[in-house]
């Protein structure tokens, strides 16, 4: 066993399939059990990336040329961070499918629906674990499927709606309403502190209040914030 792996745990679901996890210790180590899984691939690959680093994007294209189901699901912020765009594009140029939504919650890679990447420490992206276990890794499936029909194609634009609203905003306006700082909320939406502020001040002119609190109870009374 490679020295970056920890040692594989083995355990059993409710109905006695077998479910087995491994640690990945060290960039290198997540880098290539990566490449592993994506060139193991046979039917589907399905990824999240919660973030714009460039070295953390997903490479899919020997999957895609294999026939391989690619879809990859962005944060809205990656339409304006051009190397994460230039690289969804070309996912989609190779016949893959990408989505990209206002906040998404943990990076992960599906394998064929059996196997999954997730890390092992957020505070940590160079660490992750692999999961094997069709029942386990059904919700992951279940949580990337729901994702999924929330998000809007990237060829769709994603402008204000009706309300003079955009989807960042209401995003933004849910998380703020939890109690959530600035930089927490830049965290989950894949921005900077600065457009956090910027986003904020713009949902306060649309909703003519004077504060968080007060922006929030008139999303809320307007029925925005589901």
């Amino acid at each position: 066993m490679p020295a970056a792996l920890g040692a594989v745990g083995r355990d059993t679901t409710a109905d006695g399939s077998p479910v087995r996890t491994e640690p990945l210790l060290g960039a290198d180590a997540v880098r290539v059990r990566l490449a592993e899984l994506d060139a193991a691939a046979r039917t589907q690959l399905l990824v999240v990336v919660p973030d714009d680093r460039p070295d953390r994007q997903p490479p899919a294209e020997d999957a895609l040329a294999r026939g391989v189901e690619v879809r990859a699901l962005y944060l809205d912020s990656a339409r304006a961070h051009r190397p994460t765009l230039d690289h969804a594009q070309h996912l989609v140029r190779l016949g893959g499918q990408v989505r990209t939504a206002t906040a998404l919650p943990i990076r992960m890679t599906v394998v064929d629906r059996h196997t999954a990447v997730l890390p092992l420490d957020p505070d940590r992206p160079d660490t992750a674990a692999v999961l094997h276990g069709r029942g386990p890794v059904a919700a992951l499936c279940a949580l990337f499927e729901q994702l999924w029909q929330g998000a809007a194609p990237l060829s769709h634009a994603r402008g204000r709606d009706g309300n003079g609203m955009t989807a960042q905003h209401y995003a933004l306006l849910r998380i703020l309403r939890s109690g959530d700082t600035d930089v927490v909320a830049a965290r989950k939406l894949g921005v900077s502190d600065r457009t956090v502020r910027r986003l904020t001040a713009e949902a306060l002119e649309v909703l003519g209040a004077r504060s968080r609190f007060q922006a929030g109870a008139r999303a809320a009374e307007r029925g925005w914030l589901h």
